[in-house]
């Protein structure tokens, strides 16, 4: 997120690429030290103008905001316009025009799990997938972390006491 460092790869987020015996991915990183971010510049060299090029390709925009990807503005501006194309995607008629999508879950404090709707409105594949999916994200996220248990379910883990 600081146009300082670029990791590129052919990994998907699906199970066959993230199950780790069925599918074979390559990934390279790198950096221009000559651009980095505490520069009195910040980090202006070619990986920011990818991610800019990257970011005008996947949202239809470019913006000034975008040049500071790491401001509360950028973060909140990338997010409407994920939602606002993800109105687009689901609505009458369907309209594929942007690339970037909101995903549509929510994730309470309490860690339960809304959607809204049930299913994608071109492929009609679930939403959510598995019915399991609200305990094992309490079982398997929460649990590995005392922060992330506090932010998925609201108790501080650890010792059991709040």
């Amino acid at each position: 997120m600081d146009d300082e460092y670029i990791i590129i790869g052919s990994a998907n987020i699906n199970e066959r690429s993230m199950n780790g015996g069925r599918d074979t991915e390559i990934a390279m990183g790198a950096y221009q030290p000559s651009y980095l971010a505490t520069n009195k510049n910040g980090a202006r060299g070619q990986i920011h103008r990818f991610r800019l090029s990257l970011w005008y390709e996947h949202l239809g925009i470019y913006e000034e905001t975008f040049l500071n990807p790491e401001l509360e503005g950028c973060i909140k501006r990338v997010h409407q316009l994920a939602q606002n194309n993800w109105n687009r995607y689901t609505g009458q008629p369907l309209c594929t025009c942007g690339h970037l999508l909101r995903y549509p879950i929510e994730i309470s404090l309490d860690g339960s799990i809304t959607h809204d709707p049930e299913i994608f409105p071109d492929t009609h594949a679930r939403i959510r997938g598995s019915q399991h999916l609200d305990s094992w994200v309490v079982r398997n996220i929460s649990a590995s972390s005392p922060l992330l248990q506090s932010r998925v379910t609201g108790h501080s883990g650890g010792s059991g006491e709040d």
